[in-house]
């Protein structure tokens, strides 16, 4: 009998498999299900018809050849210098990826060894602790409320002695919480990094889907410390099949990651970025972007009433101003929450459970739930509130313990309401 890891790297062999987010085993989809859980762009917002021409206007040119060469493993520098001009940066800071993920796992992988320790939101986005599981580091979780992560709570692990080498957020409409780093915090963070020497790695995806225009932060002070690295991708806002991003790194570390992005897959399609550069440099580019921002809002606020008027008080949601994601709690703590995610799915509903996105105890979220609201219409997601209620209708007290509420409980999140957004 062949060893199940026989040639196997250390590394290959300890990759553990998914549980809870991701974890196919956990989904039951039949026909006609809804689905909560995804992060997919609604395509009817997507620049269809800017992708029509940038396609032809590359492939038509007489020198569209020339973009299936390789090009430089930092990017083309057209696409660099727009991103450069974006961002407010050099573009020498700027790198293409081939999407977030890749822009992730580079900035882990430039950033912690083994037995290093990394501060992580919490809740966080779990695929970013699989990237973490390329290397042996310690996790510390530190809370996100209504305006982002906790600097006063990482402040307090700081002057105890804590001394991480990293620290991970989602920024801007945190997913899953939706929560958007305060411009106070924001400064805070960039002193803590410099004084504690620290690096941030950041990530930014539904940066560009405010609900209200021009309201989106401008992360131009975490761009300008030394000890930031930035990550970002168009996966939200054209699509994520497109498998493009970037990552804005430090000018004093730029040739370092450009040696190391060399190692990895050396490049990004010539012929994406060509396409992308066409897409964003046209004004309608913008107004699509506004679009989306104002369409997602009208979904958010279907999403949220319906809630609300079946729910009432046994549910608080947050009151997301921009993204993907609805958070929400529901205020009966005694209920068999395992039962209720299979009751929902063969109401044909599935959503994402608030356990999947600890980053400590995974009892501080249990009752917790991500809904997505920016993939089905408002005609799904009103059905899709009428089926997550008749399971709920149908649940289950857990073992040994009775339905109890906790509607006056404090809860890890403030900035909950008892409405949703309009």
């Amino acid at each position: 009998m062949v060893d199940a890891n026989a040639g196997a790297s250390r590394l290959l062999s300890s990759l553990p498999g998914r549980s809870g987010f991701g974890d196919a085993s956990l989904i039951r989809h039949r026909a006609g299900s809804l689905d909560l859980g995804g992060g997919n762009p609604d395509p009817a917002v997507l620049p269809v018809a800017l992708y029509r021409d940038a396609v032809e206007d590359l492939t038509g040119a007489a020198d569209f050849a020339a973009s299936l060469r390789y090009v430089p493993a930092p990017g083309i520098p057209a696409l660099r210098s727009w991103l450069g001009e974006r961002e407010g940066v050099d573009p020498t800071r700027v790198i293409i990826t081939s999407g977030g993920a890749h822009g992730l796992a580079l900035a882990v992988l430039g950033t912690l060894d083994d037995g290093d320790t990394i501060i992580v939101d919490d809740p966080v986005y779990p695929l970013f602790l699989r990237l973490l599981d390329l290397l042996e580091v310690r996790v510390v979780p530190v809370r996100v409320d209504g305006a982002g992560i906790d600097v006063d709570e990482l402040a307090t692990l700081l002057r105890s002695g804590l001394r991480p080498n990293a620290l991970f957020t989602v920024p801007t409409f945190q997913n899953p919480s939706g929560a958007t780093l305060s411009p106070g915090r924001e400064a805070q963070l960039a002193e803590l990094a410099e004084r504690y020497g620290f690096t941030i790695i950041f990530d930014d995806p539904y940066r560009d889907l405010p609900f209200e225009p021009r309201t989106s932060a401008n992360r131009s002070r975490l761009l300008d410390a030394e000890r930031v690295v930035a990550v970002n991708s168009f996966s939200k806002t054209l699509g994520p099949a497109l498998r493009l991003g970037w990552n804005v790194v430090p000018a004093h570390l730029a040739e370092q990651f450009i040696k190391l992005r060399n190692r990895l897959d050396g490049q990004t399609s010539g012929v994406l970025q060509e396409i992308a550069l066409r897409i964003v440099r046209r004004p309608e580019y913008v107004d699509s972007l506004a679009n989306a921002g104002a369409h997602y809002a009208k979904k958010a606020a279907v999403l949220g009433s319906a809630l609300l008027t079946r729910f009432g008080n046994e549910v608080r949601l947050t009151e997301p101003q921009g993204g993907f994601f609805l958070w929400a709690q529901f205020m009966d703590r005694g209920t068999d929450f395992d039962r209720l995610h299979d009751l929902a799915q063969e109401e044909g509903v599935f959503y994402q459970r608030g356990e999947w996105f600890a980053a400590g105890t995974e009892q501080r979220f249990r009752g917790y739930l991500r809904l997505s609201f920016s993939e089905l219409t408002s005609t799904q997601l009103e059905e899709a509130a009428d089926r997550l209620h008749r399971a709920w209708e149908m649940r289950t007290p857990a073992p040994g313990s009775r339905l109890r509420s906790i509607r006056d409980a404090t809860t890890p999140l403030s900035g909950l309401r008892g409405r949703a957004s309009s």
